[in-house]
């Protein structure tokens, strides 16, 4: 039996997902909800590679990913598209999951040639959308599928589309340059091997550093790199160095809604402790 492009969830766990998501009953399947909905998640669900940083396994599963987020847990983007993905799917929309390859060297060859990025396309009303919560200081909604430019504020993104498929491109000012993704169905187990290197290997950027992003209430975009916190406004680019345990775990909780339980707890402080720091940063 083939597996599903996108597992289905139990009612509970849509229940309890939608409930974090400040949306008190199941929504009718309509743009208004996916803009909603999408909105939502990159203000309230941060991305982050706490888990990694901390040892403690994770997995590709859209189902149990879903529960987990619906729980209050959090991850970076195989957890969070899968698990909204998941939930789109068991609301009623009609979801498409696609191998991506986020870039931040310009030079590398175009296309997916290691799928370190799971990315979604919904069709709804005859339209096809992008849909990405995912990026971490990416999207904040659902955007039409096709060629051009598009500002969700404070940061401005491009599409282009290609032989391969689409070329996500993103502000100067974010964490990568460009996203690929093929416009080919992709299914859960395509992204096994890619999470489960990204997660171990000496080389991942997820392993050598600890990386929190989400979007604020207002048009902001916060990111905290190992202890630089970054803040992306209609201003410019402020980064500030933290300095204390007490001040960067406030951070995590206050500013990145990170819910730390007692699995987080026990290492936090080591983690803390382990985090380069760089002398000489600019506050502001």
């Amino acid at each position: 039996m083939q597996e599903p492009s996108v597992p289905r969830i139990g009612d509970e766990v849509v229940r309890r997902y939608l409930a974090r998501l400040d949306e008190p009953g199941r929504p009718r399947v309509n743009l208004a909800t996916l803009v909603r909905l999408h909105e939502r998640h990159v203000r309230r669900v941060p991305y982050h590679n706490l888990d990694i940083q901390l040892g403690l396994p994770t997995d590709v599963d859209p189902a149990g990913n879903a529960a987990r987020l619906a729980d209050g847990d959090a991850g970076y983007c195989f957890h969070l598209n899968g698990a909204f993905a998941a939930l789109l799917a068991a609301l009623g929309f009609d979801v498409t999951l696609h191998r991506g390859q986020v870039k931040k060297a310009p030079a590398l060859p175009d296309g997916v040639q290691f799928a370190n990025h799971l990315t979604m396309t919904v069709r709804l009303d005859g339209r096809r959308w992008f849909v990405d919560v995912g990026l971490g200081d990416g999207l904040l909604g659902p955007v039409p599928l096709r060629p051009g430019v598009v500002r969700h504020p404070p940061l401005t993104f491009a599409f282009a589309e290609a032989a391969w498929g689409w070329r996500f491109t993103h502000d100067p000012r974010g964490s990568f340059t460009v996203m690929d993704w093929e416009d080919r169905p992709a299914r859960p187990h395509d992204f096994v091997a890619a999470h489960e290197l990204l997660s171990t290997a000496s080389s991942s950027t997820f392993v050598r550093r600890f990386i929190v992003t989400n979007r604020g209430p207002d048009e902001v975009v916060w990111s905290l790199v190992d202890r630089l916190l970054t803040r992306i406004d209609g201003d410019g680019v402020h980064r500030r160095e933290l300095t204390t345990f007490d001040q960067w775990r406030r951070e995590l909780e206050e500013t990145f809604l990170l819910r730390l339980d007692d699995r987080h707890t026990a290492g936090l402080r080591l983690l803390w402790q382990r985090l380069p720091q760089r002398p000489g940063i600019p506050t502001g």
